[in-house]
Parts: structure tokens; sequence; C-alpha cells
């Protein structure tokens, strides 16, 4: 059965990324605070060497850590996240959050049990934003990682994560696309302002849409609130 969650209580999806050697620590501290819902992919960052040396960074290898919990419970950890693991460092990290239009009941259920039997510090986390921002995925045949993030980072963006992935298609979406579907594939994800979303899309859309050799296609989703986008920082 499908829930539509309330306006007291919404479930937000999580998303997480930070260096794959810190991958432990924020898990370790997600399984502390019970998350009911917690996956982890590997991902590949795209900072430049340079700002890696900068930042005191040396490898650009990522932990994507996707979470559903309750706003309650997101707004605690972005607290802990700052306070424990220090994203408000530049370079530690990034955290966002992606509404949800619907759930299953039963994943409801689960996430509000889990709010109810977490205990919260009586002081409230800030997940106000400076500028909204929007979450850019794109989805290119395998290889094209490097070329994505060139396009869009002449757009204006500051950085991306790359995962990996396989596409499975019917061979009437093959024919109608023109694509072979069922290929290696990477998905981009690229956290931006919203102010320039549409010009880092149309820049790759134009670059490796789907009548170039990249087979692309981007799609956007508002991103609720957002943690570690301080000044010279990486996603």
């Amino acid at each position: 059965m499908e829930h539509h969650p309330s306006n007291t209580n919404k479930i937000e999806f999580l998303v997480t990324i930070i260096d794959y050697n810190m991958s432990k620590a924020v898990a370790d501290l997600y399984l502390k605070k019970t998350l009911p819902i917690q996956m982890i992919m590997h991902g590949h960052g795209s900072a430049d060497s340079e700002l890696l040396d900068t930042l005191g960074l040396t490898d650009t290898k990522k932990a994507v850590i996707l979470s559903i919990l309750t706003e309650t419970m997101s707004h605690h950890m972005f607290e802990l996240l700052k306070k424990d693991l220090f994203f408000s460092k530049p370079g530690t990290g990034i955290a966002f959050t992606l509404p949800l239009s619907s759930i299953s009941s039963y994943l409801s259920k689960l996430c509000n049990q889990a709010d109810q039997s977490t205990k919260f510090e009586s002081e409230e986390t800030r997940m106000t934003q400076n500028e909204p921002f929007d979450l850019i995925l794109t989805i290119v045949t395998s290889g094209y990682f490097n070329e994505v993030m060139e396009v869009a980072k002449a757009a204006g963006a500051t950085g991306g994560t790359l995962l990996h992935a396989r596409g499975l298609g019917s061979e009437e979406a093959s024919r109608f696309l023109g694509i072979t579907i069922s290929q290696e594939k990477d998905i981009v994800l690229i956290l931006a302002p919203r102010e320039i979303r549409a010009k880092i899309m149309e820049h790759i859309t134009h670059e490796l849409g789907l009548s170039t050799e990249g087979k692309g296609v981007c799609f956007s989703l508002p991103v609720n609130a957002t943690l570690g986008l301080g000044s010279g920082e990486i996603n």
C-alpha cells in the first residue's frame, strides 16, 4: 500500500558522499542511530588534482550512502555529521536530502518507529541554505564520465560523482531511443545551484545527448537541504 508522507512528519531520501576512507565512520554513525534503510555504493569523484592537493586529499574514490528517514532524523544526522565528522570543514564530504512524494506504508511505519526510538538532542539543526540546489543525474555510455564533467564544469559545475551501472531496457525502448540500453553505463551525480541547473543540463545534452556517441540523458531533482558545500569544497 502506498503512503503519502504528512506535512508534519515528512520522509526524506538522504544522500551522503564521502571519501572512501571515511565510509566506515559514517556508516557506523548511521547504524548507531538506527537509520532504518541504508545502502552503500562505490563511486569516483571528479575534483581537479590541484584542488585535491589544496584540500590535502590524495584520492577521488568515493562512497555514496543512501538512507531513507524522517525529516526530524535528517535534521539530527546533519548536526552529527557537522559535530562528529566535521562536515563543515571543506573537502570532508557532502550530504543532501531529496523529497519523497510517496512510500510504502510499511516503510513509513518503519521510519517513524526509528524516529520515535531515537533520542534527539534538544538543539535544532538549521537546514536552510542560502540558495536552492538541484541534483542533476546524467546517464551516459560507460567511459564518458570525464567528458560529462568537462562540459558541466564549463557551464559552472564544481564537481561530480560517478556511479557505474548496467542498463536494462526492452527492445522497443532501444529502437525508440536509437541506443542499446543493456550496456554498461556511467551515472553522474552533480549537485548544482538551481540558477545554473538549466545551463549545465543544456550543455550536457548538446555535447553528449542521444544523437552523440555518449548517448546521454539527464534529468534533475529538487534538493531540500545540503551540508558540506562551503567555499572551495568538492562534491
